[in-house]
Protein backbone atom coordinates (compact mmCIF):
# COMPACT_ATOMS: atom_id res chain seq x y z
CA UNK A 1 0.00 0.00 0.00
CA UNK A 2 0.81 3.53 -0.49
CA UNK A 3 0.94 6.48 2.26
CA UNK A 4 -0.11 9.03 -0.05
CA UNK A 5 -3.20 7.45 -1.09
CA UNK A 6 -6.36 8.82 0.47
CA UNK A 7 -7.44 7.44 4.12
CA UNK A 8 -10.40 6.58 3.45
CA UNK A 9 -8.84 4.10 0.47
CA UNK A 10 -7.25 2.34 2.97
CA UNK A 11 -10.46 1.37 5.26
CA UNK A 12 -12.11 0.73 1.87
CA UNK A 13 -9.29 -1.81 1.16
CA UNK A 14 -8.98 -3.26 4.71
CA UNK A 15 -12.90 -4.32 4.11
CA UNK A 16 -13.08 -5.22 0.71
CA UNK A 17 -9.63 -7.06 0.32
CA UNK A 18 -10.71 -9.76 2.74
CA UNK A 19 -13.73 -10.49 0.74
CA UNK A 20 -11.95 -11.25 -2.13
CA UNK A 21 -9.55 -12.80 -0.01
CA UNK A 22 -12.49 -15.06 0.80
CA UNK A 23 -13.44 -15.86 -3.17
CA UNK A 24 -9.62 -16.46 -3.08
CA UNK A 25 -9.58 -19.30 -0.46
CA UNK A 26 -12.86 -20.57 -2.41
CA UNK A 27 -10.72 -20.90 -5.63
CA UNK A 28 -7.41 -22.64 -3.67
CA UNK A 29 -9.98 -25.52 -2.30
CA UNK A 30 -11.42 -25.75 -6.33
CA UNK A 31 -7.07 -26.58 -7.02
CA UNK A 32 -7.10 -28.63 -4.59
CA UNK A 33 -10.27 -30.50 -5.96
CA UNK A 34 -8.39 -30.75 -9.58
CA UNK A 35 -5.42 -32.90 -7.97
CA UNK A 36 -6.81 -34.24 -4.54
CA UNK A 37 -7.40 -37.80 -6.23
CA UNK A 38 -4.22 -37.88 -8.30
CA UNK A 39 -1.38 -36.99 -5.72
CA UNK A 40 -3.24 -36.44 -2.54
CA UNK A 41 -0.07 -35.47 -0.89
CA UNK A 42 1.15 -32.71 -3.15
CA UNK A 43 -2.39 -31.50 -3.48
CA UNK A 44 -2.67 -31.46 0.42
CA UNK A 45 0.89 -29.53 0.62
CA UNK A 46 0.05 -27.21 -2.87
CA UNK A 47 -3.29 -26.10 -0.67
CA UNK A 48 -1.27 -25.78 2.50
CA UNK A 49 0.91 -23.22 0.80
CA UNK A 50 -1.62 -21.42 -0.94
CA UNK A 51 -4.24 -21.20 2.21
CA UNK A 52 -0.85 -19.95 3.96
CA UNK A 53 -0.80 -17.40 1.64
CA UNK A 54 -4.03 -16.49 1.31
CA UNK A 55 -3.97 -16.13 5.61
CA UNK A 56 -1.02 -13.67 5.17
CA UNK A 57 -2.92 -11.67 2.32
CA UNK A 58 -5.90 -11.19 5.11
CA UNK A 59 -3.11 -9.68 7.48
CA UNK A 60 -2.20 -7.68 4.46
CA UNK A 61 -5.21 -6.46 3.32
CA UNK A 62 -6.16 -5.89 7.31
CA UNK A 63 -3.46 -3.02 7.18
CA UNK A 64 -5.49 -0.69 5.25
CA UNK A 65 -7.67 0.20 8.24
CA UNK A 66 -4.60 0.99 10.84
CA UNK A 67 -2.99 2.47 7.57
CA UNK A 68 -6.01 5.05 6.87
CA UNK A 69 -6.10 5.58 11.11
CA UNK A 70 -2.12 6.76 11.33
CA UNK A 71 -2.44 8.98 7.81
CA UNK A 72 -5.31 10.74 9.27
CA UNK A 73 -4.34 11.26 12.66
CA UNK A 74 -0.11 11.11 12.60
CA UNK A 75 0.51 12.41 8.94
CA UNK A 76 1.45 10.10 5.65
CA UNK A 77 5.36 10.47 6.72
CA UNK A 78 4.88 9.74 10.44
CA UNK A 79 7.28 6.63 12.34
CA UNK A 80 3.49 5.15 12.62
CA UNK A 81 3.21 5.05 8.80
CA UNK A 82 6.45 3.70 8.42
CA UNK A 83 6.10 0.83 11.23
CA UNK A 84 3.00 -0.03 9.22
CA UNK A 85 4.91 -0.06 6.05
CA UNK A 86 7.82 -2.56 7.41
CA UNK A 87 4.83 -4.59 9.00
CA UNK A 88 3.53 -5.09 5.40
CA UNK A 89 6.85 -5.75 3.59
CA UNK A 90 7.80 -8.36 6.40
CA UNK A 91 3.91 -9.99 5.49
CA UNK A 92 4.50 -10.22 1.48
CA UNK A 93 8.24 -11.11 1.67
CA UNK A 94 6.71 -14.41 4.20
CA UNK A 95 4.03 -15.15 1.73
CA UNK A 96 6.00 -14.85 -1.72
CA UNK A 97 7.96 -18.08 -1.02
CA UNK A 98 4.89 -20.21 0.16
CA UNK A 99 2.58 -18.81 -3.06
CA UNK A 100 5.23 -19.33 -5.37
CA UNK A 101 6.02 -23.15 -4.16
CA UNK A 102 2.05 -23.51 -4.42
CA UNK A 103 2.11 -22.52 -7.75
CA UNK A 104 4.79 -24.51 -9.08
CA UNK A 105 3.24 -27.78 -7.23
CA UNK A 106 0.22 -27.20 -9.34
CA UNK A 107 1.92 -26.34 -12.36
CA UNK A 108 4.00 -29.55 -12.07
CA UNK A 109 0.74 -31.51 -11.41
CA UNK A 110 -1.05 -30.19 -14.10
CA UNK A 111 1.93 -30.80 -16.57
CA UNK A 112 2.18 -34.33 -15.18
CA UNK A 113 -1.83 -34.87 -16.36
CA UNK A 114 -2.84 -35.21 -12.52
CA UNK A 115 -4.89 -32.34 -12.41
CA UNK A 116 -8.19 -32.26 -14.12
CA UNK A 117 -7.54 -29.24 -16.01
CA UNK A 118 -5.90 -29.08 -19.66
CA UNK A 119 -2.51 -28.51 -19.84
CA UNK A 120 -2.55 -25.48 -21.42
CA UNK A 121 -4.57 -23.53 -17.92
CA UNK A 122 -0.62 -23.31 -16.99
CA UNK A 123 -0.70 -20.24 -19.25
CA UNK A 124 -2.90 -18.33 -17.28
CA UNK A 125 -1.20 -18.91 -13.80
CA UNK A 126 -0.11 -15.86 -12.24
CA UNK A 127 3.07 -17.16 -11.87
CA UNK A 128 4.06 -17.32 -15.03
CA UNK A 129 2.31 -14.53 -17.64
CA UNK A 130 -0.68 -13.33 -15.91
CA UNK A 131 0.59 -12.05 -13.14
CA UNK A 132 3.78 -10.17 -14.88
CA UNK A 133 1.81 -7.91 -16.87
CA UNK A 134 0.93 -5.42 -13.87
CA UNK A 135 3.69 -3.11 -15.52
CA UNK A 136 1.61 -2.49 -18.33
CA UNK A 137 -0.75 -0.81 -16.03
CA UNK A 138 1.07 1.81 -15.10
CA UNK A 139 0.45 3.38 -18.21
CA UNK A 140 -3.79 3.33 -17.64
CA UNK A 141 -4.64 7.01 -17.37
CA UNK A 142 -6.31 7.92 -13.74
CA UNK A 143 -9.28 7.21 -12.57
CA UNK A 144 -8.78 3.51 -14.14
CA UNK A 145 -5.07 3.48 -13.49
CA UNK A 146 -4.75 2.82 -9.60
CA UNK A 147 -7.62 0.54 -9.04
CA UNK A 148 -6.36 -1.56 -12.08
CA UNK A 149 -2.69 -1.71 -10.61
CA UNK A 150 -4.07 -1.98 -7.01
CA UNK A 151 -6.23 -4.73 -7.87
CA UNK A 152 -4.42 -6.44 -11.10
CA UNK A 153 -3.60 -10.10 -8.87
CA UNK A 154 -7.46 -10.33 -7.63
CA UNK A 155 -8.28 -9.43 -11.42
CA UNK A 156 -5.39 -12.30 -12.56
CA UNK A 157 -6.56 -14.72 -10.12
CA UNK A 158 -10.61 -14.55 -10.90
CA UNK A 159 -9.77 -15.32 -14.39
CA UNK A 160 -8.04 -17.83 -13.26
CA UNK A 161 -10.09 -19.50 -11.38
CA UNK A 162 -12.73 -19.04 -13.67
CA UNK A 163 -10.86 -20.66 -16.55
CA UNK A 164 -10.12 -23.92 -14.31
CA UNK A 165 -13.85 -24.07 -13.11
CA UNK A 166 -15.08 -24.16 -16.86
CA UNK A 167 -12.17 -26.43 -17.95
CA UNK A 168 -12.10 -29.18 -15.00
CA UNK A 169 -13.36 -32.36 -16.13
CA UNK A 170 -13.88 -35.06 -13.15
CA UNK A 171 -12.35 -38.00 -14.52
CA UNK A 172 -10.19 -41.06 -13.65
CA UNK A 173 -6.87 -39.97 -13.22
CA UNK A 174 -4.02 -42.29 -12.74
CA UNK A 175 -3.51 -42.83 -9.01
CA UNK A 176 -1.01 -44.93 -6.73
CA UNK A 177 -3.79 -45.08 -4.14
CA UNK A 178 -6.63 -46.45 -6.51
CA UNK A 179 -4.47 -49.07 -7.59
CA UNK A 180 -4.22 -50.60 -4.64
CA UNK A 181 -7.31 -50.10 -3.37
Amino acid sequence: MMAHVAPWRHDLGSITGPVGVGFELLGVLGLWFCCRRAAPRLAAAMLACMYTMQLLLVLTHGIGGPMGFAIRFCGGSSDAVVQILKLEHLLVTAMTPVWYVGGAIWIFLTLWKKAGVPRWTILLCPLLITGRLDFALLYVPAPLGLPLYDGWSNIVDAIWFTVLALTYKDQEIESGIAERA
